[in-house]
């Protein structure tokens, strides 16, 4: 009995930490986010592409942008949705008389999309640098770890 319980406790913290993590995406996930258009009126539309502003691009540059997030949209789509029904599924095997192993077969399966979906913000990441000039590079990475500075690691 000590056991099941120990065993539905720990279920229970993977799935709440694995929604968390969904709940407070990566710094790349929430810079290639910030970068796709949508179609929601922003608060402030004067501000609106600022980090694009700041970075004084050419018109050249503004459309190479536009072709890589256009390349890729449809697939950052797909990949979130999947993430948000997969995490709902989990929900579901973790609130039934799921096995663990098909608990633990559904976490790897997010697990594996998420994966996915960080790589190919990563890859945006990278070609839309390769447009970059260097000091365009430097206000870019200035502007994605301005939004959420890590923590000086600690020593021991």
């Amino acid at each position: 009995m000590l056991i099941r319980r120990v065993s539905i406790l720990a279920i229970a913290m993977i799935a709440v930490s694995s929604t968390i993590a969904l709940a407070k995406p990566t710094l790349l996930a929430r810079q290639i986010i910030a970068q796709t258009p949508t179609s929601v009126p922003r608060p402030n539309p004067g501000k609106s592409g600022g980090w694009l502003k700041d970075l004084n691009l050419t018109s050249q540059q503004l459309q190479k942008i536009k072709e890589i997030r256009n390349q890729s949209k449809q697939q950052i789509t797909q990949k979130s949705q999947e993430i948000r029904q997969g995490q709902q599924e989990l929900h579901d095997l973790i609130a039934g008389t799921a096995t663990k192993e098909q608990v633990r077969g559904k976490y790897n399966q997010i697990k594996l999309v998420k994966q996915q979906l960080a790589d190919t913000q990563f890859e945006n990441t990278l070609a839309i640098r390769e447009i970059l000039n260097p000091e365009q590079r430097q206000k870019f990475a200035e502007r994605m770890y301005k939004k959420n500075p890590s923590p000086p690691a600690r020593q021991n």
